[in-house]
């Protein structure tokens, strides 16, 4: 078998196989840059902000929340919301502001619940439909989140984030070219934007398309907005490229040591596995997919909030 960089590896067929690994590396080493933003002290700081919470004035929590949400302090965002939630639940502006924090921390669960309960009160709000949606996604049920976000593009239709979560959430139906065209879209809304370039990126590469998936990605990493999302995400595509210096490197630049070390050990081992290689080989013997069908080994699986596709 010849290495992963030969570029007779670029058939359709082999293209499709390394979908499977995008799908299944970006969620374990994106999960873990994740992870490693909010420290392994999260749940004694989130209490101990509880408690200093309480003594705080609504406007200064407020401005608080903000401040935290702002500058991407999503631990701290999530408590700050959270209190303001815990005192108007009913304030559907504070339980997106909730939700998307949760999101972001990777407590999907409790985002949807309090998505749930601002749906009830109100069930035609574009935000709690569009956030909705988005939790959706990122909890992995594509089929429900379509219709909530369909929705909201239809009340907002100039919204980039619901054009490019709709992108993230047909990726996971695997209706990969609908997909991009709500990329596009959201790009077109709101030009050269590294989230959208991101998701559009690792689209590509979740179709074999690894060379546009570097373009994009490299384009968002420029991006003064770039964060450790782009960062991620490339060092993924890299590796899946063969070039793991370049790839490692971008992985320290986030992660914890131990972390980065076990995702690239993960990437090698999972590259040099004969049955990998053995699944590109049946797909190649096999018939392409009719138009609009996606078998098993074509569908993305969910990807955390925020990493690999994800919606913003």
């Amino acid at each position: 078998m010849k290495p992963f960089t030969d570029r007779n590896m670029r058939s359709a067929a082999r293209q499709r196989g390394i979908a499977v690994a995008v799908t299944f590396y970006s969620a374990l080493a994106l999960a873990a840059c994740s992870s490693a933003g909010t420290g392994a002290g999260t749940e004694n700081g989130l209490n101990a902000r509880d408690a200093a919470q309480a003594r705080i004035d609504e406007p200064a929590l407020r401005e608080a929340a903000v401040e935290s949400t702002k500058t991407q302090d999503y631990v701290a965002a999530a408590a700050y919301w959270g209190a303001l939630y815990e005192r108007s639940p009913d304030d559907t502006g504070v339980a997106v502001h909730y939700s998307k924090a949760l999101r972001q921390i990777g407590s999907l669960e409790q985002s949807l619940t309090v998505m749930q309960r601002a749906q009830i009160k109100a069930p035609q709000n574009t935000d709690v439909l569009s956030e909705f949606g988005k939790a959706l996604t990122a909890s992995g049920r594509p089929d429900q989140a379509y219709v909530m976000l369909n929705e909201a593009a239809n009340a907002a239709p100039r919204d980039w984030t619901v054009q490019s979560a709709l992108g993230v959430t047909l990726d996971q139906m695997g209706r990969y070219d609908e997909a991009k065209s709500h990329y596009e879209k959201a790009l077109s809304l709101s030009p050269d934007n590294p989230s959208v370039l991101t998701n559009l990126g690792l689209s590509h590469a979740l179709t074999g398309d690894l060379d546009t998936a570097e373009r994009l990605l490299r384009r968002a990493v420029a991006d003064q907005k770039g964060d450790a999302y782009a960062r991620q995400n490339l060092a993924i595509v890299l590796g899946l490229k063969g070039n793991f210096d370049e790839a490692e490197r971008l992985a320290r630049a986030d992660l914890p040591p131990n972390v980065a070390d076990s995702n690239m050990a993960y990437l090698r081992a999972m590259l040099s596995q004969p049955a990998l290689w053995k699944q590109m080989e049946s797909l190649d013997s096999k018939p392409a997919s009719p138009a609009g069908s996606s078998p098993e080994t074509d569908r993305v699986s969910s990807l955390p909030p925020d990493t690999g596709v994800a919606p913003r």
